[in-house]
């Protein structure tokens, strides 16, 4: 009997590696990919702060604020990536822009886009 359980011990190591493979592939990709993921998210609230805290802004106003909170979380937006219309009582703000994620084996253009609708309340 005890011989039967000795040989059922498992003593694979190619499963190991495969495993130990892949959390390192996992952990490569989650960093390069979380701190991008954190910084949109960042300026997607900033941009619905800017809606709710600028009520008067013009749409160049909006543009300006949103190329500023992208430079400083170092995203790649253009002016040519910001779209903004301002009603009275309404601003809808689009940004889209490519992240290019360098993985050592190959890139990865990343496709994001930001979209915020917000009603305007003047007081």
């Amino acid at each position: 009997m005890w011989q039967r359980l000795r040989s059922q011990k498992g003593e694979s190591r190619a499963g190991c590696i495969l495993w130990s493979l892949a959390l390192v592939i996992g952990i490569m990709v989650a960093v390069k990919v979380i701190p991008i993921k954190i910084a949109t998210m960042e300026l997607k609230d900033k941009m619905r702060e800017a809606a709710q805290l600028m009520p008067r802004g013009t749409e160049r106003d909006y543009v300006k604020y949103i190329l500023d909170k992208a430079a400083e979380r170092n995203l790649p937006v253009t002016r040519e990536n910001v779209k903004v219309q301002k009603w009275p009582n309404r601003v809808v703000m689009d940004v889209e822009f490519t992240v290019v994620l360098d993985f050592f084996i190959m890139d990865y253009d990343w496709n994001v886009k930001i979209h915020v609708d917000r009603d305007i309340f003047l007081i």
